[in-house]
């Protein structure tokens, strides 16, 4: 009788238990509003996005009103063309904010195709366009888009890649269009690149990537809305291009096609941020006096070489990253000459093969102790290397930079085991008894102590 009866600390322990497993039972996720289930299965693959009907009852529609479509050859394989028509004819929402096509050529897609299916997302008010076919060998454009991409008045974003054939008509109008991406397309003719660009009035950010097989012999942006640009080339076989730009609101410009002869601008006055790795910018640099960071590569430092007078006045520069060799190093006082508000500087150093076990004095000139001692707060430092003139560059900053908070390093592996060698630096001279040295391995980026 007594060991029938269960005690009240027993029974509220039982019924604690029994909470817990259906608690673990429940279905929290499908019990969550269908906007927030929605939003979820936005950022996965249209594929998984169906496989998700087979969850249950409460999933087995929830796919076809997700705003969000996604193919790709790499969840398709070889059957691409029958599950996109079979997902559009089954799709229910009546809006749809991306529409993303990404696959391999092949016989089977054709222009029809690809007209139908973006057609389809234009009808849905689509917001977001990507398009992007990988090439196995340069063959010539497959896809020719048609009029109405080029009418859409609700599209935000154009993304266009690989073998898509752009031949821009007459009544091109992209109203809403804020952001387009073109990397390696073809063109029909420099009108239709021209006439894309003048017929999207609110655009801010344009991506170019020219190809060997780009046409264009004048990059002509014209966009008075527009306020970060980059341009780069995929290869060196493309044809050399002049590039124009006319964009007063230019906020950020990142310049690295090498085939680019010529950079002609009208106003920079705006411009915050420059990332620049081409040569023959002498013209342009001379426009950022305004210009808060600056990276330029080493063909692009060598730019100021041949008439370093003429530099303008960079009184916001508070962040330089250069790529130099040591013996270039004395242009960097041209570079620094009115730059009292520099706080951070970033030397990415180039060892010459020549210099390479041979002894070399390089150092930085005394004309730019002025510079490092009024503002510099943090130097950074990579590919540094056994060599008299690396060791002279971290010696003259430490010694002149009397507000320096921190210096990082970055070596090679070979060189942290010499770890002896690096000492000796920490007992190098300072200006500043506040700055930190920190050192980093140059190929992973991961700090490590002496």
């Amino acid at each position: 009788m007594a060991d029938s009866v269960q005690t009240p600390s027993k029974r509220v322990c039982h019924s604690n238990v029994e909470e817990e497993r259906g608690l673990e039972d429940i279905d929290r996720i499908s019990d969550l509003p269908d906007s927030v289930l929605c939003h979820v299965l936005s950022f996965l693959p249209t594929k998984m996005s169906v496989a998700t009907s087979v969850l249950s009852k409460r999933w087995i529609d929830l796919w076809t009103i997700v705003p969000a479509l996604s193919f790709s050859y790499t969840e398709f394989t070889d059957r691409f063309v029958d599950p996109v028509y079979k997902v559009l004819a089954m799709f229910q929402a009546q809006t749809i904010h991306q529409f993303s096509l990404d696959f391999i050529p092949i016989a089977t897609v054709d222009d029809a195709h690809i007209d139908k299916w973006i057609s389809a997302a234009i009808k849905c008010s689509v917001q977001e366009l990507s398009l992007k076919l990988n090439f196995c060998s340069p063959r010539g454009p497959l896809v020719r888009l048609h009029g109405h991409v080029f009418a859409s008045k609700t599209l935000v974003c154009l993304k266009l890649f690989g073998g898509v054939f752009v031949g821009v008509p007459a009544n091109v109008c992209l109203s809403s269009l804020r952001i387009l991406q073109l990397e390696r397309v073809w063109y029909a003719n420099d009108g239709s690149f021209n006439r894309l660009l003048s017929n999207c009035p609110i655009l801010e950010d344009l991506i170019v990537e020219r190809a060997w097989y780009d046409n264009i012999l004048a990059l002509d942006i014209n966009v008075p809305s527009l306020k970060r640009i980059n341009v780069k080339s995929a290869s060196s076989g493309a044809d050399a291009c002049k590039l124009l730009i006319n964009a007063p609101l230019l906020e950020r410009i990142e310049l690295s096609d090498t085939m680019i002869w010529n950079v002609q601008v009208e106003d920079l006055s705006n411009l915050v941020e420059a990332i620049i790795d081409m040569e023959g910018t002498r013209e342009l640099i001379k426009e950022m006096g305004n210009v808060k960071f600056l990276s330029l590569s080493e063909d692009a430092f060598s730019s100021i070489y041949y008439d370093s007078t003429k530099l303008p006045a960079f009184c916001n520069l508070v962040c330089l990253e250069i790529t130099t060799r040591c013996e270039d190093w004395h242009y960097l006082a041209a570079l620094l000459k009115y730059s009292d508000n520099l706080k951070a500087l970033v030397f990415h150093i180039i060892v010459p093969l020549y210099h390479l076990g041979r002894k070399c004095d390089m150092s930085l000139p005394e004309t730019v102790q002025k510079r490092v001692s009024v503002s510099l707060q943090t130097l950074k430092l990579t590919g540094f290397c056994d060599q008299d003139c690396n060791w002279k560059l971290v010696r003259y900053v430490l010694k002149n930079a009397g507000l320096l908070k921190q210096m990082k390093i970055g070596t090679s592996l070979r060189l942290q085991k010499r770890g002896r060698r690096l000492k000796n630096l920490l007992m190098y001279p300072r200006a500043s008894m506040a700055c930190e040295i920190v050192f980093f391995n140059d190929s992973s980026g991961q700090e490590y102590h002496l």
